[in-house]
Formats: C-alpha cells, structure tokens, sequence
C-alpha cells in the first residue's frame, strides 16, 4: 500500500501501533510474540478492517485474555476450543465458561518495511539508499533510513522504536566510530527529555512531533527538522507554529485553513519564506520592505515596489497574509 493510500491521521495510528509492536506478549506454549494484542488493536485504530490488514500480520495468539472482573479487567488463561474461530476462558466472576473470537486474542505487528518505507518517503530518500530498512539494528528497535536533504544538506537519518526502554544501547551504537559523527534520530514514541545530551552530534526526534497533523495528507515539517538538527546540545526548541511552509514545494500550510496555499512564482514564495522564518523567530509581525528585500535580492529598486504589486494578479494571497498595521505584514492566521 503506498503513501497516496494513506491519510495523516491513519499514519499517526500505525506510528503508535508500530511503537506498541515492540511488546512482548506469551503465547499458549510459552513462546514469546512481540506485537499487539486484538483486544488493544480494535480501540487503537479507526482504520477499516481491509487497509488495517495491508499494515499488519498475525503472528501467532495470546496465551491469555484480559476479562472483565468488576471494574476491572485480570488476565485469564485461553483455553483451545475445537471451533477455531474461538478461544474459551473461565469468567472470574462467575467460573464459567465462556468464548472470545481468536481474531480478539490473535497478536498483530505492524509491517515495518512498509511503514519505514512511507517514512523515507516522505523524507525524499531515494530508493538506492533505502537498504538498512531491511537489515532492523538492536535486535530490531532501530533502522537507518539513509540520506535526506534537509536544509542544504543530506543528513543520515535512523528510526528508533522503544527508545526509553533502550536509551544506553542506542547511545552505546551511535558512539561506535565508524558511523558518521551526525544524523537525526526519529523516535516512534518520545524524543529525548531536554535534560539528556545527546551522543556526539546526533539529535533526536518525535516521529509524531514532525508530522504536519493539522492536514489531510502525509507530510513532515522539515523546516522544523532542520531547526532541531541546527539546534545546540543542550538548547531550547520552540514548539510547533500554526503555520507550516514547505520550501522545496512552496506550499504554505495555515492551521485554521482547510485549504493549503500552493505558491507560484519564485519571488512569492521567496517573501512568503522569509514571512515564515521571521515568525519561527517570534516575529509575527514584519515590515512590508523586510518581505519585499527578500523577494527581490537582486534589485535595488524592489524596495519602492509595494506588496500589492508584487503579488499582483493573485488575489489569493489575501487568504493567507494579513495587513493588520500600514506597512506591516503577517500571516492571517484566523
């Protein structure tokens, strides 16, 4: 199943269930499954049942079953029924008999080759560089996705799941000298607490934090990922903006508006990227001659240009930038 087939909001639930994949849960003959249970998987996802199935797979069945005893529910063991579609189980409050489907008790996980593939995908990795998506580090809770180009440069980036459970082995790999002295690290669950430093000068991620989660598709805001990578060590990020700009489509995302701004025109787009960086800055506000300057860099005479000409002929932008004080401009946020 490829991207196109997939909404924001059903990547945000795979991304969790991905996370939640990791568990370990007993079979009926002792073996260890790592994946999630149907009784967690149903209240988990809003996906239909069909597109669920193209993410996951049955790789075996609960040795026990959550019951619901008062207001509570305890774990009792399944019993083999002859009917395979069912498993029984005595009921703690009454000691009777009684059955749960198998596809309750059945555990799921979470194709990671597929899922890491719509990461690097929307990443812009090139498929050539994909090749560690097949080989999962750290008995399978990390994966190097290859090389992005996020800012001017192409940054290494890995996908790390369960990292609080396994912070000193993922900081004892990154250590190793033959990896590279940088990269990003995406995490499936948390980033990092600001307090830890991270190893040499990789820096780490909320998968969850990068996505743009206020549209209907798939995206990540890598504006924001350029700003963790450039950030220092031990400092501050600001959380993320109402606003989103994407300076490689040159589409101008507003929270409060269904509708993204998809900018034609290289100057208008070089001003509305300068509108952007200015606000991740704190400075929502910002003189008409700032805005005009960077859309026109190379003329002196831009700066007697007025923004109504420089954005003349597309009565759009009105949508999107507001005029709230003479000669100062910002992003029309409500």
């Amino acid at each position: 199943m490829s991207l196109k087939c997939l909404s924001t909001h059903s990547l945000l639930e795979l991304i969790s269930l991905f996370e939640r994949s990791r568990q370990s849960i007993i079979d009926g003959e002792g073996q260890r499954l790592h994946g999630v249970p149907g009784w967690d998987l149903a209240r988990m996802t809003s996906m239909p049942p069909d597109q669920l199935a193209a993410w996951t797979e049955r790789v075996g069945y609960a040795g026990h079953y959550l019951a619901h005893h008062g207001d509570e529910r305890i774990a009792v063991e399944l019993l083999d029924d002859a009917n395979p579609a069912r498993y029984g189980y005595r009921c703690p409050e009454t000691f009777r008999l009684k059955y749960v489907p198998a596809d309750a008790v059945a555990v799921y996980a979470i194709h990671a080759t597929k899922l890491l593939n719509v990461i690097a995908e929307l990443l812009e990795i090139p498929q050539a560089l994909r090749k560690g998506i097949a080989s999962p580090l750290l008995d399978g809770s990390l994966w190097h996705l290859g090389k992005a180009r996020i800012g001017t440069a192409h940054t290494d980036v890995w996908l790390v799941r369960g990292l609080t459970q396994s912070v000193d082995e993922v900081f004892r790999h990154f250590l190793a000298p033959t990896l590279p002295d940088q990269g990003l690290i995406l995490s499936s669950n948390a980033a990092l607490p600001d307090f830890v430093r991270p190893p040499r000068n990789y820096r780490f991620a909320s998968l969850r934090d990068v996505i743009v989660d206020y549209v209907a598709e798939p995206c990540l805001d890598i504006n924001l990922l350029h700003r963790i990578l450039a950030t220092p060590a031990d400092g501050a990020l600001r959380p993320q903006l109402p606003v989103h700009f994407d300076e490689y489509s040159n589409v101008l995302t507003i929270r409060s508006k269904k509708k993204p701004w998809h900018i034609k025109g290289q100057r208008h787009a070089a001003a509305v990227k300068y509108m952007y960086q200015q606000a991740c800055n704190d400075r929502w506000l910002v003189d008409a001659g700032e805005i005009l300057a960077a859309a026109f860099p190379d003329k002196q005479s831009g700066k007697s240009v007025r923004m109504q000409s420089l954005f003349s002929g597309n009565d759009e932008w009105k949508d999107y930038i507001a005029n709230p004080e003479k000669g100062k401009y910002g992003f029309q946020l409500s």
